[in-house]
């Protein structure tokens, strides 16, 4: 009965003691699923915790498509999916950013800190990111960017200016940082 028990405690020492073996390793960098480190993930998920808090007591949105980006960051991506009508389709096209051009990756921080009071195309930025030779960290850029530039209210957090836009396109931001957008499902 024994033996299982120290095979399973020398496997579990083989695998952790490099992460702590070294006096000058105070310590190790977990990557999610995301790519972000666990710390900034957690940033990342609170400041979406205050944004979604924020919207929660702001008055309804008038504007349709508002409306549904609303309903969309507020959704929790755990549970059932978002649903979407098919006449939603079009009108959500015409309501995404255009597409960023391929010289603002050239130096990506210095265009993420231009753009920072636009929400919106930083998520055009993060959704056109190049597949090849992306900036590096870029997720951990845009990610801080967000993260450092929200603004703390006593009723949560919003982007710039109290303004329910920013604050939605920052929250679809941050998610698709931490790779967890809610899933749509059609509905006719």
């Amino acid at each position: 009965m024994t033996r299982p028990f120290y095979t399973l405690l020398l496997l579990l020492t083989g695998l952790l003691l490099p992460l702590f073996s070294s006096a000058e390793v105070n310590s190790f960098k977990l990557q999610t699923e995301a790519e972000l480190t666990l710390s900034i993930a957690q940033e990342a998920e609170e400041a979406i915790d205050r944004a979604q808090r924020w919207l929660i007591t702001q008055s309804p949105a008038t504007n349709r498509i508002e409306n549904l980006l609303q309903r969309y960051a507020l959704t929790n991506p755990k549970e059932a999916p978002f649903q979407l009508y098919r006449c939603d389709i079009t009108p959500l096209e015409y309501a995404m950013p255009p597409p960023e051009p391929m010289e603002s990756y050239t130096n990506f921080t210095a265009t993420v800190e231009h753009t920072i009071r636009s929400p919106k195309r930083l998520f055009a930025l993060q959704r056109d990111i190049p597949r090849t030779n992306p900036p590096e960290n870029w997720r951990e850029i845009l990610a801080l960017a967000l993260i450092n530039s929200q603004k703390i209210a006593p009723t949560g957090g919003h982007w710039d200016a109290p303004s329910r836009e920013n604050t939605l396109w920052a929250i679809l931001t941050l998610r698709a940082l931490l790779n967890e957008s809610p899933t749509v499902q059609l509905v006719e």
